[in-house]
């Protein structure tokens, strides 16, 4: 049985670091990059609005359409997929890294195809994330960078509600910073690797830091209002990342996270 795993999440979040552990350190065959699985979303979901749009032409068996169902047709693309991924990460375990939203919505599909997927979600707070954006996106605006955020928030909030607990797990980007031994045995822990192997990734997140954002926002949180941000892009954050952080645990203050 074929049992990828899916590093997931935001840019900016951690999801190199995490992919760079496991690939030099657990020994884990894949590429540094993935970006062709999110493609699925787009195809099936076109699939849907189509077969939805004619759906008033399915009992008629005068239209060739009617003879070739939605599923059938969902399955084909499905196998595709598989057969492409498993032929260039023949091995049992084989990972991808393919950040951002569209491959969070995929998770459904992913499923489908390999029932046994463990996904690790690499998640960082919006304020932090956003910042990082900033410096390495510059030519992207402040808004779209919320946008995109919260969309992968969002996205894995009901995502996540239809997945088994023990499919996946959450990891940090600051806990890997300043907990880089429980994160690797956190990961390790996961996915069953050995003791020498996560002592590897130890290794790597200490001194192989992630790419570097020009700060060490990672080492210490900062309240909303000292990250330099204007009023008004204070207020542009919270109107998009406001209530999903909330449900995310993440506070503004240097506090990180809301304290129960």
């Amino acid at each position: 049985m074929v049992k990828p795993i899916f590093i997931i999440g935001s840019g900016r979040s951690g999801t190199s670091v995490i992919t760079g552990a496991l690939i030099k350190g657990g020994g884990i065959n894949g590429y540094l990059e993935g970006h062709f699985l999110p493609l699925i979303l787009f195809l099936m979901k076109d699939i849907e609005r189509y077969y939805f749009s004619k759906r008033q032409l399915l009992t008629d068996e005068r239209h060739l359409l009617t003879h070739l169902s939605q599923n059938d047709i969902e399955e084909e693309i499905l196998e595709m997929f598989r057969q492409r991924c498993e032929t260039l990460c023949p091995s049992e375990t084989w990972l991808d890294k393919s950040p951002d939203s569209a491959m969070i919505k995929s998770i459904p599909y992913l499923l489908r195809i390999w029932p046994e997927s463990r996904f690790i979600l690499a998640k960082r707070r919006g304020i932090e994330n956003v910042q990082s954006r900033l410096k390495k996106f510059p030519h992207v605006s402040f808004e779209d960078h919320c946008i995109l955020w919260k969309d992968c928030i969002a996205s894995w909030l009901n995502v996540r509600k239809t997945l088994s607990p023990t499919c996946y797990i959450e990891v940090d980007q600051r806990e890997i910073a300043l907990q880089s031994k429980v994160m690797a045995e956190k990961i390790g822990n996961f996915l069953g690797l050995e003791p020498e192997k996560i002592a590897k990734m130890e290794h790597i997140f200490t001194h192989e830091r992630p790419q570097s954002t020009g700060g060490v926002e990672e080492l210490k949180a900062q309240d909303i209002k000292e990250v330099g941000w204007t009023d008004e892009q204070i207020e542009i954050f919270r109107k998009h990342c406001g209530e999903v952080s909330k449900k995310f645990g993440y506070s503004e203050s240097s506090s990180y996270q809301y304290t129960i």
